[in-house]
């Protein structure tokens, strides 16, 4: 473990860049993973832990282990104990493209579009169901946020979050455009990353969260009402924070929290006003 804290990155490194000992190389590499605790594992030794029947590796990214661990899309991950490597700088993303696969088994991002986790017959009838339930949500939502996302869709990968933002499957993360952007200097190619960002994103609502549902019952009971616009907003920009993306707005998000925090805390302070005490 020292030697590889010592000497891992160059061997990263090697992998991307050395083509000729490539494949010598995915043998060596170590990331962190949800199941290898305050360790980091080899390709080889998570495959040898893959469940039976999983024919895919699968990773995430993040700026840190902390967030890797916190993606929402680690929710379904951990509902079919599914182990997931940890990318959790550039450098581990860059890899994790380079090695494409191994072992016969191809590398799997699951914070991008098209993500299959199977389902049962039973679970591709409810998901039917559901997509035209909540289908108008989908579209009234993406003409809501207009150009913020590419579009708008029900998600498979969430179980307890409303919901997530993931890129196209050619789009890059937020921590690697995040990257990229530092690469250039220019005003010109900053506007350029900020656009192709925030196109490539799409937005995954999960349909079984209350949040969701009382988004589709404000769409149809009060569309145009500032509540409805706020909810909108607070759903995006949550979305948006916990998938490693910067808000376009601080301070209106921060004013958005704070009305939340003003509702709550009035009916709370209503109800429980004549619980209190003075200790002395």
């Amino acid at each position: 473990e020292g030697f590889w804290n010592s000497y891992g990155k160059y061997f990263k490194v090697g992998l991307v860049e050395d083509l000729d000992y490539k494949d010598e190389l995915k043998r060596f590499v170590r990331f962190f993973s949800s199941k290898s605790g305050d360790n980091q594992t080899s390709l080889d030794e998570y495959v040898s832990r893959m469940k039976e029947g999983q024919d895919k590796i699968y990773f995430v990214t993040g700026e840190g282990k902390r967030a890797a661990e916190i993606a929402p899309a680690m929710e379904k991950m951990r509902q079919k104990d599914y182990e997931v490597l940890y990318m959790v700088d550039p450098l581990d993303e860059i890899c994790s493209q380079s090695i494409v696969d191994y072992d016969g088994k191809k590398m799997v991002d699951i914070n991008k579009a098209g993500l299959d986790l199977g389902m049962s017959e039973d679970e591709k009838t409810e998901r039917e169901s559901l997509m035209k339930e909540f289908e108008s949500v989908a579209t009234w939502l993406k003409k809501k946020l207009g150009e913020r996302v590419q579009k708008v869709q029900i998600s498979e990968r969430l179980v307890d979050s409303p919901a997530t933002l993931v890129q196209g499957e050619w789009g890059m993360s937020p921590m690697m455009q995040r990257y990229m952007k530092s690469q250039t200097t220019s005003s010109s190619s900053d506007s350029a990353f900020a656009i192709g960002s925030r196109n490539q994103a799409i937005l995954e609502i999960n349909p079984d969260h209350n949040v969701i549902k009382s988004l589709k019952n404000a769409m149809e009971t009060a569309p145009e009402s500032e509540s409805t616009e706020d909810m909108v907003m607070m759903v995006f920009e949550t979305a948006s924070l916990l998938g490693g993306y910067t808000i376009e707005d601080p301070g209106d998000f921060a004013k958005r929290v704070t009305k939340l925090m003003e509702a709550t805390g009035g009916s709370a302070g209503a109800s429980g006003s004549m619980d209190a005490e003075v200790v002395s």
